[in-house]
Formats: structure tokens, C-alpha cells, sequence
């Protein structure tokens, strides 16, 4: 039996669209880790409140998302035999 691999030839940004989905994300040199997901990918905002002398000071901030710095991308493939059990 002969297993077909995935391409695994990096793809440009401009060569994604949300037909494609979720992929892994990679910026040249490798020097990190992929991200995972997608451009579109927003993040969420996180409520921090510190105490300081009796004072509350409420800090918001974006956490996670689209780095927007990575090129290039990869499909990865999921293991379809976990979903049917």
C-alpha cells in the first residue's frame, strides 16, 4: 500500500483564502513556531484589574489572534479515524 503525504511546500499569504481554513502559519527564517489558524482570526480581549493603594486600575488588552507577520503556510492533516470513534 502506497500513503500519499500532504504537499508540504510553503504556500504564499497572497494564496490563502477562507476556503482554505485553518493552516499553519510560518515566518521565515524558522525561528519559532507555527501559528495555527487563520488571518481572520481576532483574538480576545482580556479585563486586567490591578490594586495599588487602595486604587483599582482596569487595563484592557487584545490577547491572541493573527500575528500579521507570518508568509508563508502549510495544511496540516487531522487524524479523521479520532472523529469516528
Amino acid at each position: 500500500m502506497t500513503m500519499i503525504l500532504p504537499d508540504r511546500t510553503p504556500k504564499p499569504l497572497s494564496e490563502w483564502s477562507e476556503e482554505d481554513g485553518d493552516v499553519l502559519w510560518w515566518k521565515f527564517p524558522l525561528d519559532e513556531a507555527p501559528y495555527c489558524g487563520t488571518p481572520n482570526d481576532c483574538g480576545h480581549t482580556v479585563e486586567m484589574h490591578h490594586y495599588h493603594q487602595g486604587q483599582v486600575k482596569i487595563t484592557r488588552t487584545e490577547v491572541g489572534g493573527w500575528p500579521g507577520y507570518h508568509t508563508h503556510w502549510t495544511r496540516f492533516e487531522t487524524p479523521i479515524e479520532a472523529w469516528k470513534r
